[in-house]
């Protein structure tokens, strides 16, 4: 647990900092409200698959509290069951909703999404690494969303979404397969 969110702090402080200064490396991006929900959801992951019952047992009750009240301040919701890779940024508050089977690593989040099952097929979205998601963006239903992706802001994602693309629209579609966004760092191929 202290590992994963070690990571998406170091994350967010390593490229979401406009002036390198001890506050705002440091103080505000600790502070703001998506990392502290992090906080939360992280501790619910561990309790939720820790084998040990006292620590298990522990971790609930911390989680309990900890949850409705960062829930309840920042609008974000994402089950302890979700699993999500290190690196997760939720950049800004309110309206966030995450129930995937699945998101990869180094990934970003903006406010007002909402990924999850669309009732219909069945099915929870999987997320690849790095992916960026825009304001207001839905990605609904059993689909598949590449690695190295831009959903763009109020985009509707019901289909799956091939790797190094960029899609936008309602329903969504890809217009761009070179990835050229700002808000990927693509990672090196691994060996």
């Amino acid at each position: 647990m202290a590992g994963l969110l070690a990571a998406d702090i170091r994350r967010k402080r390593s490229h979401y900092v406009r002036i390198d200064n001890f506050v705002n490396k440091y103080l505000k991006i600790t502070f703001q409200l998506g990392t502290l929900y992090l906080c939360s959801y992280r501790l619910g992951h561990y309790a939720s698959r820790a084998r040990n019952p006292l620590l298990k047992l522990a971790a609930w009750l911390l989680y309990f509290p900890t949850e409705f009240l960062l829930g309840s301040i920042t609008g974000i919701r994402i089950p302890p069951q979700v699993a999500i890779g290190p690196g997760l940024v939720i950049h800004n508050f309110s309206g966030v909703f995450i129930d995937a089977d699945i998101v990869g690593e180094d990934c970003t989040v903006n406010q007002c999404v909402t990924v999850g099952p669309d009732y219909q097929r069945k099915g929870r979205p999987r997320l690849g690494d790095n992916v960026f998601i825009g304001s207001g963006a839905k990605i609904l239903g059993n689909i598949t969303i590449g690695d190295n992706v831009v959903v763009a802001s109020n985009a509707l994602v019901i289909d799956s979404v091939p790797d190094n693309c960029t899609v936008v629209g309602a329903p969504a579609r890809v217009v761009s397969r070179n990835n050229t966004s700002s808000y990927l760092k693509f990672k090196q191929p691994k060996s």
